[in-house]
């Protein structure tokens, strides 16, 4: 049986956060990657003089950055610690399972409505903040069981797809090598493929 899917605000399920502390670690918030901690970035992280400003959250956080939030810069953190203030931190009650609402706001339907309540006079300085956020109906399961089983199901989608295109990757790099040495050898009977090693003798 499924169950009852309600219209709700996202002010009525999410409050802004701004608690501040400068000794945890540094986290990114990224349309590609989701929240990650900044030490695994490739890019060098200069946060600057002092962490003093900067916003705390926990496992379970929503946080979204508020400038990029209408290309889906937003995710649930799976990770404790700290991002620049210029990151909105919302923090779920307990009618939430967060993983599920990592999925959901980044819907395009949603995407579209983030930046028409944006403030800005073009897309470089729209901002979302947390007011104009709340403002925003969605519809989600009223079972919080029923959030958790879907924020599951595509995690575990999200796992064997990245699986499966690492191996795609490998194999991609195998049979190119295959296919030059084979063209290689059909180019004449003579000839010897230069990634192929040939015995002295």
């Amino acid at each position: 049986m499924v169950s009852a899917w309600e219209q709700r605000k996202l002010g009525e399920l999410f409050e802004e956060s701004d608690e501040r502390a400068s000794d945890r670690e540094i986290l990114s918030v990224s349309v590609a990657n989701g929240i990650y901690p900044a030490s695994e970035s490739d890019r060098e992280t200069n946060p600057g003089a002092s962490l003093a400003n900067y916003k705390i959250v926990h496992s379970g956080d929503v946080v979204y950055n508020s400038m990029r939030m209408w290309q889906g810069a937003v995710d649930a953190s799976r990770y404790g610690g700290i991002v620049s203030p210029a990151y909105v931190v919302a923090r779920p009650n307990s009618e939430v399972y967060a993983r599920f609402f990592a999925r959901l706001l980044r819907q395009p339907m949603l995407l579209k409505q983030y930046q028409q309540v944006s403030q800005g006079n073009s897309k470089d300085t729209q901002v979302l903040k947390f007011d104009d956020f709340a403002s925003i109906g969605i519809s989600m399961p009223a079972s919080e069981n029923e959030q958790r089983r879907i924020g599951a199901f595509f995690d575990r989608l999200d796992s064997l797809i990245t699986l499966h295109q690492r191996k795609y990757d490998g194999c991609t790099l195998s049979v190119s090598f295959l296919e030059r040495c084979t063209l290689c050898r059909k180019t004449s009977p003579r000839n010897r493929c230069s990634a192929t090693t040939t015995p002295s003798g």
